[in-house]
C-alpha cells in the first residue's frame, strides 16, 4: 500500500515540478530532487523492515526512483531550452499610454517628376531607405519676423531627386505645395547658396557650414505642426542660420526638375528703395490666400496666359514705409495724385501713369510668366500687361520701377527750407532705415498723427515726431497704423538708447516715453532746420534734462531686458 501511495506522490510532485519549470522556475528542480531523495530513502527503510518478508525489493525500489528522477530532470532541462512564450498581459496592446509606438515618418505621399518626364510616388518607405538628416534652421518672414531656429529632421532634397535621374546645372527644381504655392531652386541653390541671417539680431551674416534644403517630416523630436506638414521643405545647416521665409514650403505634394532659370532683379524707389530678387518676386506671385491676391492674371488676344502681381501691388511696398500688410497701399497718396509710377525697362525706355489710374486696377499686371513658364528672352525678366494698357505702354525688358513724387505744399508738411539728406536707424525687434524722404512721408501720414511740437522755457518751438511713435515701428513685427506702438510690452520696461554720430548716447525708460506726445525727435527748430551743430534730428522735451536731450542723432535702438 505504501509503494502505491509514494508512487503517486511522486507522479504528482513530478507534474507539478514540470509545469513550474515550464513557468521558469527553475529553482523547483532541486528542491524536487531532494524532496525525491527524501521520499526514496525513507521507502527504502519501510521497504528494509520487511527485508525478510521481500527480498531484493531495495535494490528494485532504488531502480525506480531513478528512472523518476531521470524523468523529472530530462522534463526540466526540454522546458528551460524551449523559448518561453511572453506572459498573456505581454502580448495585449493597451489602449492607453502603452500603445503601439509612433513611426518615425508620418503617412505621405509625394510626386516626383524627373527633366525626361519620369515620375515616381514617394511615401514613408521610401524615406526610410534614404540618408537621415538632422539639423537646425529657421526662416525670416517677409514682414521681417524671425523664426526659430528650430531642429528638424527629414533627407537631403538632393537625394529624393535621384530617384529621377538627379539634377545638373542645367537644370532648376520647382517645388509645389498643396495649395499651389511653387517656388522655383536654382542649381546653386539646390547646392546650398542662400541668403543667410544671424538667429538673434537679423543681420546678414556669411554661413560658414554648408547649408542643405531638406525635405522635413519631424520638428523638434515631434511629427511637423499641422498645416506644416506632413512635409516641408527646409533650409537646414550645423550653424542654425536663418534663411529667407519664401523658400520653406509647407506641405510639399510634388517636386518637379525644370529647365535651368536666369535670376534677375527689379529696383524699386519711391518714399523707401528696395532690390527685389527673382525668388521674392515668385513668391508674390505664388500666394493663393492671401488678402489682398497678389496673382494677377491678363489673357491676351492670342489666348496667351500672362501671369504676375498686379502693378498696384508693387507700388504698395514704396509708397510709404508700410511695405507688406494688407494696409501697404496708401490710397490716400493715390487719390492726391501725389506721384507717378514710372515703369523702366534695361534700355532706358520709360513708360508713366498716374498713381490714381495705378490704384488697386487688378488689369495692369508685372507679368515674370507666359503659359506658365519664363518669359522669352525678348520679353524677359518681366513685362507690364494689362487689358487696360496700350500696345505702347506694355513695356518689356523691366528691370525699374520708381515713383516721382509731387512736391508737397505746406498744407501737408512744413518743408523747412532746406532740411539736408540723413539716415535714421531704428533698431529692435526688427531694423528699419529711415532717410529725409522716408521721415518727411511719416509726418504726413493720415492715419495717425505724427507731427508734434514741444516748447522750451525760452519760447522755441521743436517741430518733429513722438519717440514713442518711432519706437512702435521697431518694437514688434506690427511697424505701422494706429496699434503699431505695444503698450504691454512698454509698460513690462525696456530701455531706449538715443545715439549721436560722435557716440554719445542717452538711455530712457519705456515707461517715460510710452504714448508721450511731449518727448519728439525734432528736425525742425522755429520751423527752420536745425543748426549744424544739433542737426539732423534732436531729443527734445517736457521733463528732460539738458544732457538728455541728444543732438546729431543717427541711432535709436530699443534694449530689450535679458
Amino acid at each position: 500500500m505504501i509503494t502505491e501511495v509514494y508512487l503517486d506522490l511522486l507522479a504528482v510532485v513530478g507534474l507539478i515540478g514540470i509545469l513550474m519549470v515550464r513557468q521558469n522556475q527553475v529553482w523547483f528542480i532541486s528542491k524536487s530532487l531532494c524532496f525525491y531523495q527524501h521520499i526514496v530513502i525513507e521507502y527504502s527503510m519501510s521497504k528494509n523492515l520487511k527485508l525478510a518478508k521481500r527480498k531484493g525489493s531495495q535494490n528494485y525500489t532504488t531502480i525506480i526512483a531513478i528512472v523518476l528522477i531521470i524523468i523529472i530532470a530530462a522534463g526540466a532541462y526540454y522546458f528551460t531550452r524551449t523559448p518561453e512564450s511572453p506572459p498573456d498581459d505581454q502580448n495585449q496592446t493597451d489602449p492607453g499610454t502603452n500603445g503601439p509606438e509612433t513611426p518615425s515618418i508620418p503617412e505621405f505621399e509625394m510626386v516626383v517628376e524627373g527633366a525626361d518626364d519620369e515620375s515616381v510616388t514617394v511615401g514613408p518607405s521610401d524615406f526610410e531607405e534614404m540618408t537621415k538628416v538632422e539639423m537646425e534652421g529657421g526662416l525670416l518672414t517677409s514682414a521681417g519676423t524671425i523664426k526659430g531656429p528650430y531642429n528638424y529632421s527629414g533627407v537631403p532634397l538632393s537625394e529624393v531627386l535621384e530617384l529621377v535621374g538627379g539634377a545638373s546645372e542645367n537644370n532648376s527644381i520647382r517645388i509645389t505645395a498643396a495649395d499651389g504655392y511653387a517656388m522655383v531652386f536654382t542649381w546653386e541653390e539646390l547646392n546650398g547658396d542662400f541668403l543667410t541671417f544671424n538667429p538673434v539680431t537679423g543681420d546678414e551674416v556669411e554661413a560658414e557650414e554648408e547649408l542643405i534644403p531638406v525635405l522635413a517630416y519631424g520638428e523638434d523630436d515631434d511629427f511637423l505642426i499641422e498645416g506644416h506638414g506632413p512635409i516641408r521643405l527646409v533650409i537646414l545647416g550645423d550653424e542654425g542660420l536663418i534663411t529667407e521665409g519664401h523658400y520653406w514650403i509647407k506641405q510639399v505634394t510634388v517636386i518637379k526638375v525644370i529647365s535651368a532659370i536666369k535670376e534677375y532683379n527689379i529696383t524699386l524707389n519711391g518714399a523707401i528703395s528696395e532690390n527685389m530678387d527673382r525668388a521674392t518676386f515668385e513668391s508674390g506671385t505664388k500666394c493663393p490666400d492671401t488678402t489682398p491676391n497678389h496673382r494677377g492674371v491678363y489673357v491676351d488676344e492670342d489666348e496667351g496666359i500672362w501671369t504676375g502681381i498686379p502693378l498696384w501691388l508693387m507700388v504698395g511696398r514704396i509708397d510709404d514705409t508700410v511695405t507688406h500688410t494688407a494696409n501697404a497701399y496708401n490710397r490716400e497718396l493715390a487719390d492726391q495724385g501725389a506721384y507717378t509710377v514710372q515703369v523702366i525697362a534695361g534700355d532706358g525706355y520709360t513708360v508713366e501713369l498716374n498713381s490714381s489710374f495705378v490704384k488697386l486696377n487688378e488689369n495692369i499686371v508685372l507679368a515674370n510668366e507666359l503659359d506658365g513658364a519664363a518669359l522669352p528672352d525678348k520679353y524677359w525678366p518681366l513685362r507690364l500687361v494689362g487689358d487696360d494698357l496700350t500696345k505702347g505702354q506694355m513695356i518689356r525688358n523691366v528691370v525699374e520701377i520708381k515713383l516721382v513724387f509731387e512736391e508737397m505744399n505746406e498744407t501737408q508738411t512744413p518743408t523747412g527750407g532746406d532740411i539736408p539728406d540723413f539716415d535714421l536707424t531704428l533698431a529692435g525687434y526688427v531694423t528699419e532705415e529711415m532717410n529725409k524722404e522716408t521721415w518727411i512721408t511719416a509726418t504726413t501720414c493720415e492715419e495717425l498723427d505724427h507731427m508734434y511740437s514741444w516748447t522750451d522755457g525760452d519760447g522755441n518751438e521743436w517741430t518733429g515726431i513722438p519717440a514713442w511713435l518711432l519706437i512702435g515701428r521697431v518694437d514688434d513685427d506690427n511697424t505701422h497704423g494706429p496699434e503699431a506702438f505695444n503698450r504691454e510690452l512698454a509698460q513690462s520696461g525696456y530701455e531706449v538708447s538715443f545715439i549721436a554720430s560722435d557716440g554719445y548716447h542717452k538711455e530712457l525708460d519705456s515707461t517715460l516715453i510710452a504714448e508721450n506726445n511731449q518727448i519728439i525727435v525734432a528736425y525742425l527748430f522755429n520751423g527752420e532746420p536745425l543748426p549744424e551743430d544739433e542737426a539732423p534730428l534732436r531729443l527734445v522735451g517736457e521733463g528732460l534734462t539738458s544732457g538728455q536731450m541728444v543732438s546729431m542723432i543717427e541711432r535709436i535702438e530699443i534694449i530689450f531686458p535679458q
